[in-house]
């Protein structure tokens, strides 16, 4: 079989984790369990079937990046890089309002609503929820 057949049978069928920088490992975990209602599955965080492994960073890097292709208007926005999905998008947001963390507004879409939040160590997250 040939290179070029064989890239083309090849395909990806999910993601297996996903990678969070933190400050402190254990605190982190902490917050996720507490306030995100995460799971410990071992060396990471279970959020549904989703493994999380939160670690811990040597630069002061974040997750986030600036795009012009989100919102309508086409302006700059940083977009998050982990995207959680809820089943109960109100009472997340609640509690989360509850806390001293950066937070956007509940944006209501056509078909789903989304906001955004900070993690303790500034990582820009997005949850969104699908209308039923």
């Amino acid at each position: 079989m040939d290179v070029v057949n064989a890239a083309k049978k090849a395909k990806m069928i999910g993601i297996d984790g996903v990678y969070i920088p933190v400050s402190n490992r254990k605190q982190s975990e902490a917050w996720y369990v507490e306030h995100l209602g995460m799971e410990h599955g071992g060396d990471y965080l279970l959020a549904g079937s989703q493994e999380v492994f939160l670690r811990e960073r040597l630069e002061e890097e974040v997750l986030t990046f600036r795009t012009n292709e989100w919102l309508a208007n086409g302006e700059s926005y940083a977009m998050p890089i982990v995207c959680f999905r809820t089943s109960d998008i109100d009472s997340v947001y609640g509690q989360l309002r509850t806390l001293d963390i950066r937070m956007g507004d509940m944006i209501v879409h056509s078909w789903f609503r989304e906001f955004d939040f900070c993690d303790p160590d500034g990582n820009k997250l997005k949850v969104w929820q699908p209308k039923e």
